[in-house]
């Protein structure tokens, strides 16, 4: 989960290399501003790569849904329905 493929490694590597020949660039040349450019396009690739972490709301309904299955197998298991009690519960056809 933490660890990087070879694209983010070359990616990352890419964006050293660019933000140090941007340390050494004059701030009013041209150049300067095509290696912003750059290492703005680079980090917009670096974002994409990255998986979107998951919301805390969607972690709260999943923990919420298992919850309510354990809880009702839990039920089930000690509350056990009898064959007698089960039937007076159907609808009988007509």
């Amino acid at each position: 989960m933490f660890t990087k493929s070879q694209t983010e490694i070359m990616l990352d590597a890419e964006i050293q290399s660019a933000l140090k020949k941007l340390a050494e660039t004059d701030k009013k040349s041209e150049e300067y501003g095509k290696l912003v450019e750059h290492i703005t396009k680079l980090h917009k690739l670096t974002t994409e790569q990255r998986s979107k972490p998951v919301s805390k709301d969607t972690v709260l309904v999943v923990c919420a849904n298992i919850f309510g299955v354990l809880w009702l197998a839990r039920y089930e298991r000690d509350n056990v329905i009898k064959a007698k009690e089960a039937m007076k519960n159907v609808i009988k056809p007509r």
